[in-house]
This record gives structure tokens, sequence and C-alpha cells, in this order.
């Protein structure tokens, strides 16, 4: 026991003090990563196709299209392709008819009958896409009227062959829903940051764009379509392996995406059970480097707060770690907010850290070993 002990302590040790300098580093990147501004005076030049992969989103996909149908981008260099997975509801009617009352170039196609998943939907609509940049976004997600503009503007200056965007959470309500809006700013600062630092890590299919070119040099989603997550940052992992350098973050309110939150606890887990997913079957040794940073830190901290009652020698310093965690989560927070202009949510931050602790320890079990629902789908571990 006197020997677990020691161990334990120096393992918390050395990882909240990597983990401390790991957020450091990104907040410094952040910093760096210069704000995008769009010229108004700049023509758009490039055709876009908008790619949307919808499975049983009757209730939200109006509101989706309405808000890409008001984009200020040129009718003429923009397609709009929805892809229905096999939804059960009405979800591909509803959209056909909000876009055939529209003057935009549009198609609407069902997923192929043996093919499954938000992966094979985007390279079915890619396969039918006439644009040279494909964007990404979600049926349940919004889009201000300047974020086709905003992303063709960043593609263009840029010279990437992949852009990646901006999400927040809208409308939240709820500790459970203040929690994800919070953790999604910090979430899309470490991803701006990475990206700035020439190690893209994280993403959000919600708001990502690539050429149809890079898509096709890199075979799609050829090697990483066994998991049914993943179609963005492990697309982004071989892009990036193929092509470094390549791969730019907009750093603009202009192009901030807007998607709801999980509206229960359960709801919740099952997303992060999916999400943690991805990391599993990365090969990105990066990537699992920071995951396992990531949930060592917080899976840790919970016995170190029982064993530290037991050698009170070690009180200060066990303390002078938590506080040097808590203080990078609070300004990677902090930034974060205050690029959404959500800073009002810090009020929530003792609680979203004891939270962030329980959950990452539970999900960086969970994950290795269980099977997740997700849209009325079951999917099991892969082997």
């Amino acid at each position: 026991m006197h020997l677990l002990i020691h161990v334990l302590f120096l393992l918390f040790v050395v990882l909240s003090s990597l983990y401390f300098i790991y957020i450091i580093i990104h907040l410094i990147s952040w910093a760096l990563l210069p704000v995008s501004k769009t010229d108004g005076a700049i023509i758009p030049e490039t055709k876009i196709t908008v790619v949307i992969a919808a499975r049983n989103e009757e209730a939200t996909i109006s509101k989706c299209l309405e808000s890409i149908l008001k984009q200020d981008y040129p009718a003429d260099l923009l397609q709009i392709i929805v892809v229905d997975d096999h939804s059960t509801d009405k979800t591909k009617e509803v959209a056909e008819k909000l876009l055939a009352e529209s003057d935009k170039n549009y198609r609407c196609i069902s997923n192929r009958e043996k093919s499954h998943g938000k992966k094979t939907a985007i390279s079915e609509a890619i396969k039918n896409s006439s644009g040279e940049l494909i964007v990404i976004t979600d049926a349940d997600c919004t889009s201000p009227a300047t974020w086709l503009s905003s992303i063709e503007n960043e593609y263009r200056t840029s010279g990437a062959f992949m852009v990646c965007g901006p999400v927040q959470i809208s409308n939240e309500k709820g500790l459970i829903g203040k929690f994800q809006s919070l953790e999604l700013c910090g979430l899309s600062l470490l991803s701006g940051a990475g990206i700035k630092a020439g190690l893209p890590l994280l993403c959000n299919g919600a708001n990502i764009a690539y050429t149809k070119k890079v898509f096709d040099d890199v075979e799609g989603f050829h090697g990483i379509d066994k998991n049914p997550s993943g179609d963005d940052i492990l697309l982004m992992f071989k892009i990036h392996s193929r092509f470094p350098g390549k791969i730019t973050y907009l750093k603009s309110r202009n192009a901030i995406v807007s998607t709801a939150a999980q509206n229960s606890l359960k709801d919740f887990i099952l997303q992060r059970i999916r999400w943690a997913s991805k990391g599993l079957y990365s090969k990105n040794k990066a990537n699992s480097f920071v995951s396992l940073l990531v949930f060592g830190s917080n899976f840790i901290s919970l016995p170190i707060l029982i064993f530290v009652l037991i050698k009170m020698k070690f009180f200060p310093v066990v303390m002078g770690c938590f506080a040097a965690k808590f203080l990078a989560d609070f300004l990677l927070l902090f930034f974060g907010t205050q690029f959404f202009r959500k800073k009002n949510l810090l009020i929530i931050f003792p609680i979203a850290e004891i939270i962030t602790l329980l959950y990452m320890s539970w999900i960086g079990i969970v994950a290795n070993f269980s099977s997740y629902k997700w849209k009325d789908r079951h999917y099991k571990r892969l082997a």
C-alpha cells in the first residue's frame, strides 16, 4: 500500500504537469491564430457543394436548410445535396419540398440500400457533387448568412485543402445544456490551437470543408470506414498525414455553426461514448497520447483524493497540482467563451470541473468495452 500511494502520487504529479503544459501551449497557439476577416470586396470564385447527411431529422432539417438558403453566396456557385440515410420519418420529403421552392441547385438523394451511416452518405453525396469545395454540416445545425463566404475566403487565401470551423451550442438550457455549451467552447479552442500548432487533433463534423480532390487523393473514408464515427477527425488525420500543413482553422464569428445540446444525460453519455470511439482506432500517436493524458489526469484524481487523506504529507503538493489543473481549465474556458461571447457560462465552472472529472473517468473506461445506440441504431465495439 505504501508503494502504491507513492507511485500514484508520482504519476499524478507527472500527468498534472503535462496537462498544464499542454493547455498553456494551446492557449499560446490560439492567441497566435489570427482572426479571419472576410473582405466584403472579395468576390467568391469557388463552386461549393454543401452536404447534409440526415437520418430522422424531420423536426430540424427545415431550419438547417433555411439558414443555408439565406447564405450571401452566389446561387450559381452553390449546390446543396441532402442525403437521406434510411430515415423512418419524413426527413427526405420535408427537405425536398423546401428546396424545390428555392432557386438553388440541389439534389435530394438516398444512401445506398446496403449502406448505412454518415460516412457512406457523405461519400454518396460527393460522387454526385459538382463543387470544387465540399462543405459538411449536420441536419440539426444552423449557420449565419456569412458562413459559406467566410469558408471560401479562408480556403482561397490560405491555400489549404481542408478548412475546420467553430461550432457552438445555442439556446442551452439547464445544467447539462450549459455544461455541454461550456465544454464545446473549450474543445473548439483546442481544435483551432492544435491546427495552428501543426498538430491537428480535433475538428467538428458540423462545420468542416475540404476539396473534392483531396477527398479522392486520400481515398475518402477507406481504411477508417469500420468505425461508424470519425467522418471528421479520422478523415482529418488522413489528410494531415498525406498533406501536412494543408489544414487551416477558420477563426471567425462569421462562420460559427450552431447546434443543439443533447436533451438528456443518457443522450449526452451516448454521444461522448461515440466521440471517444474515434480515438480508439485512430492509429494517431499524438491523439492517443493526448487522450490518455486527459483521461489519466482525471481518472487518477479520484484515488489521489482518498490517498492524500492517508498521507497528509502529500496534501500541499496534491492541492498545488489540482490548482494548476483548475487554472489551466479556467483559462481555456475563459478564452473559449470569450471568442463565442458566452462568458456567462463560467458561473458553472466549479461544478463543471467536478462533472468533467467524473464523466471523463467513466467514458474513458466504458468506451473501450461498451456498445452504444445512436440515431436508432446499435453499434458494437470494434474488435
